[in-house]
C-alpha cells in the first residue's frame, strides 16, 4: 500500500486524521453502523465515488484495521472501526445546522436518517421493534443506554411499523402525528406503537446558521479616539 499522509503531529486529533482523514473513510464507517454490507451496496450506496476509489479505501481501511472481509463478501466494522460512531454522530449533529432542504442531486437514504435517531433517544427504553421501510427492514434494539440501528429482519419484535420512506420522514422528522398517517393508510402498525414514538423527543427545527457578527477590528478604538477628540475640542 503505498505510504499514506501524515500530519506528524503528535496529538490524538491528528493521529485520527492520519487514519480516518481521507475522503470517503468516514462515510463508509456510516454505511457499515447499519451492519455488514457488499462491495456493490456500499458502492450504490456511496453517488460520487468510483469504483477504484472504493477498493482503494477499502483496502486502505483493512489495512488500519477499521473494518475486516467477512465470508460471502460482507465488509464489516471491527471494534477500533465500531468505536468511531460517537464521532460520527457528533458530525452530524453539528452538520445539522447546515441541513435545510437537499439540494439537487442528493441522495436521501432512509438507512442515513435512523442512525441520526440515535441522538433523539431518550434512554431507559428495553424493546425491539422492527421497521419495514418500502423494500429495505431495520431492526431497532433499545436498551436502557444505548440504541442499535440495524438493516436485517428483527428477532422476535415488540413492535412492528410498516410505511414507505416518505411515510417515515413524516412521523419521525416532519412532526406528522401517527393517528394521521395509520388513518391516511400510510402506516402500519402491531404492538403497542407508543413504546416505539415515546422512545424519542419531539422533532425540533434545526438551528439557524448565522453569520459570524462583524468585528470592529480597529475602527472601533479609531472611532472612540475621534469622539474623544471632539469632546475635548468641545471642553477646550
Amino acid at each position: 500500500m503505498a505510504e499514506r499522509r501524515n500530519y506528524r503531529q503528535f496529538c490524538g486529533v491528528a493521529r485520527a486524521l492520519d487514519r480516518v482523514g481521507e475522503r470517503w473513510t468516514l462515510l463508509v464507517v456510516r454505511n457499515l453502523l447499519l451492519g455488514p454490507k457488499r462491495y456493490g451496496e456500499l458502492l450504490e450506496s456511496l453517488p460520487g465515488i468510483t469504483t477504484n476509489l472504493l477498493a482503494k479505501r477499502l483496502r486502505e481501511m483493512r489495512a488500519l484495521g477499521l473494518i475486516e472481509k467477512r465470508q460471502k463478501d460482507f465488509y464489516a466494522l471491527t471494534e477500533p472501526g465500531a468505536a468511531l460512531e460517537p464521532v460520527i454522530m457528533e458530525l452530524g449533529r453539528w452538520g445539522g445546522r447546515f441541513l435545510t432542504a437537499p439540494e439537487p442531486g442528493d441522495r436521501i437514504d432512509i438507512g442515513w436518517g435512523l442512525l441520526s435517531m440515535k441522538r433523539r433517544y431518550k434512554g431507559g427504553r428495553e424493546l425491539v421493534a422492527e421497521l419495514r421501510i418500502d423494500d429495505r427492514v431495520f431492526e431497532l434494539s433499545f436498551s436502557p443506554t444505548y440504541l442499535s440501528v440495524q438493516e436485517r429482519p428483527a428477532t422476535l419484535p415488540a413492535v412492528t411499523l410498516r410505511g414507505s420512506s416518505a411515510a417515515f420522514r413524516s412521523l419521525f422528522w416532519l412532526g406528522v402525528p401517527f393517528e394521521r398517517l395509520a388513518a391516511e393508510g400510510r402506516l402500519q402498525a402491531t404492538g403497542e406503537i407508543s413504546r416505539l414514538l415515546d422512545a424519542f423527543t419531539p422533532v425540533s427545527a434545526a438551528p439557524a446558521v448565522r453569520a459570524p457578527p462583524k468585528s470592529s477590528g480597529a475602527a472601533a478604538p479609531r472611532k472612540r479616539a475621534a469622539a474623544a477628540r471632539r469632546a475635548s475640542r468641545r471642553e477646550a
